[in-house]
């Protein structure tokens, strides 16, 4: 007869208190109380690891006055591991009552598997220690118990383990389940074990202990399915005849099987599985043997674990097709359960978009960095070498044709202009003499150098004259700021100004290498300026560079644009942002390419 351990949890608990149930601990308890004349009141307690106690087990009569004293004493005997005697102790309200207190540690295999505590009224120290020698036979009584329930308890372990190794070890249901029928007939003295498995609504018998086949549409099978289908319709464990709280089910079926059988004991147990109930077992006994509480308990806990292995074992003799739709099943209920729920609009929610992205077509349109510059721009250089006498502009100012920008410090020109003319002054004197004398000679050699002269004179006063730089046309002043430099000296053909024409502009795009693919002449876009957000600019591409340039850590090419109209509020020098019209494409592709595209080089560049 298997019997059901119900050893409470605990920590550091020894091997022998882990098979002393709350009923063996209140039933020794009240027994060894009622025995000895006296005792007040009474506790076991269950030792813990590091000497400590655990919550009392079991009290008699019940909880009341004392509770203190009594694990005091408790713990004091299994700390010291001995019987201790506390004489004289007070308790109660006010301290007004008087009673000796009484511990010991219970042993069991020489080690304290619980320790009693009780209070007995004040005697003697013969009869203190007395009650303690009768204490202490009662823990002989009680080692003799544990011993025996946990022999029990391994012995049921043991039974389980083989029957589920033996059920995992065949291919089929029907064999496992036969296995299952035969060795519980022997384990617990059935005349008959049978396991039904569920069709649908009903049940149909498999398997009859020791019966190699058996006809389905004999009597004993109908009934032996309608007990089965009770028990399945209920979802309960049926026994016949009745426990005390199952006056509520219902059991006729059960009744008519005992009648049949000479008015035998019955017991029905469902088999759980992965989704629900799979079938029953009936177990059958001799009316002289019914089926007690324990062994009920152990049948259940015994079919919560056959139930999942044969339902696993009719799983995998399923054709493959119902296997692979129930699969399919399990899927779609997962993709359209209600688990999950957030997550799954989430994903849908992106599929829809993912998918409008892909059948929806947009402008794609290529974004560069651009500027503004002039159309034309002049330089303004140091004719020759001198030094800077006035600045009348600077870089930002506006302009006009022939307005004075600057002027070179003419004095040394100036100097050689008088020279120049000094000379000739005296040429032209001799030259008259000779003129007088009719010298033909002189004359000819005097002419040729007033010519020399003259040419040298022309020179210089060309070069006072281009000490005055001018604005060429109407326009700004790019480059050159000479009001800090007055007196500084330049050089020959160094750059004092830049001046570019107000009226005509070119846009100066820097497309990235990796957008440049169908980039070409004719492409139209428009352009906004970081100073001007609000405006858009129109502009048509002329040229696209074919030399790419690298600067800032990135390769660009150079395209060039011209303004479809022109505009008075735009200065060169100016920078904002370009988008190229390239034409349709879709969405997805737009959002995408340019991640795809590095990752195909990255990929090639791997060598993937």
């Amino acid at each position: 007869m298997p019997v059901q351990a119900q050893g409470r949890p605990g920590r550091g608990r020894n091997r022998g208190a882990n098979f002393l149930s709350a009923d063996l601990a209140h039933t020794w308890l009240a027994w060894q109380c009622r025995m000895v004349a006296g005792i007040i009141r009474g506790a076991l307690y269950l030792p813990l690891g590091d000497d400590q106690l655990d919550s009392a087990l079991s009290h008699w009569p019940d909880v009341g006055e004392g509770q203190s004293q009594l694990h005091e004493a408790a713990a004091q005997a299994l700390a010291e591991n001995r019987r201790v005697i506390r004489p004289q102790q007070r308790y109660g309200p006010g301290d007004h009552r008087i009673c000796d207190l009484i511990a010991c540690p219970l042993l069991a295999g020489g080690k304290p598997v619980a320790v009693v505590s009780v209070m007995v009224s004040t005697r003697s120290e013969p009869q203190q220690h007395a009650i303690l020698q009768l204490l202490q036979w009662g823990g002989l009584w009680l080692e003799v118990l544990i011993n025996q329930q946990s022999q029990t308890e391994r012995e049921v372990g043991a039974f389980t383990l083989a029957l589920m190794t033996a059920i995992l070890g065949y291919t089929t249901s029907h064999t496992a389940a036969m296995e299952v029928v035969n060795r519980l007939a022997d384990r617990i003295g059935c005349e008959r074990v049978s396991i039904g498995f569920r069709q649908g609504l009903s049940i149909r018998l498999k398997t009859l202990s020791h019966v190699a086949s058996f006809d389905p549409r004999t009597q004993l099978v109908r009934r032996i399915e309608a007990a089965m289908e009770e028990a399945m319709d209920q979802n309960i464990t049926l026994v016949h005849p009745s426990r005390e709280d199952d006056i509520s089910a219902v059991t006729r079926a059960h009744s008519e099987l005992s009648e049949q059988q000479g008015h035998g004991a019955i017991c029905t147990l469902p088999l759980p599985g992965r989704s629900g109930t799979i079938g029953v077992i009936t177990l059958e006994r001799e009316a002289n043997h019914p089926f007690d509480d324990e062994t009920v308990a152990w049948c259940e806990s015994l079919a919560r674990l056959v139930g999942p292995a044969l339902d696993m074992k009719q799983r995998e003799e399923r054709p493959v097709w119902i296997k692979g739709v129930e699969i399919l099943s399990g899927l779609a209920t997962g993709v359209f359960g209600p688990s999950w729920l957030k997550l799954k609009l989430t994903l849908l929610a992106v599929t829809a978009l993912l998918l409008s992205l892909a059948f929806i077509d947009g402008e794609y349109r290529v974004t560069a960095p651009a500027s503004i510059q002039g159309a034309v721009r002049q330089l303004l250089v140091a004719p020759q070498d001198g030094y800077v006498r006035e600045a009348e502009v600077r870089a930002g100012d506006m302009v006009d044709k022939g307005q004075l920008i600057a002027t070179l410090d003419d004095r040394s020109l100036q100097l050689e202009l008088r020279k120049q003319q000094s000379e000739r002054n005296k040429i032209e004197k001799e030259y008259q003499e000779a003129l007088a004398k009719r010298d033909r000679t002189g004359l000819s050699v005097l002419r040729a150098q007033l010519d020399q002269v003259d040419a040298q004179l022309q020179l210089v006063k060309g070069k006072i004259a281009r000490t005055r730089l001018h604005a060429p046309f109407d326009g700004m002043v790019l480059s050159g700021d000479l009001s800090q430099s007055l007196g500084a000296p330049v050089e020959a053909g160094q750059v004092l100004f830049e001046v570019a024409p107000l009226d005509s502009y070119r846009v100066v795009l820097e497309v990235d290498e990796h957008d440049v693919e169908g980039l070409g002449r004719g492409k139209t876009g428009h352009l906004i300026i970081a100073a001007l957000p609000q405006t858009y600019f129109e502009f048509t591409l002329d040229q696209l560079v074919p030399v790419a340039v690298s600067g800032e850590g990135r390769n660009f090419f150079r395209a060039e644009a011209s303004l479809d109209e022109p505009s008075t509020i735009l200065r060169p020098g100016m920078h904002g942002v370009a988008k190229v019209e390239m034409g349709q494409r879709k969405l997805l592709w737009i959002l995408t390419h340019a991640v795809v595209d590095r990752l195909r080089l990255w990929v090639w560049s791997v060598g993937l």
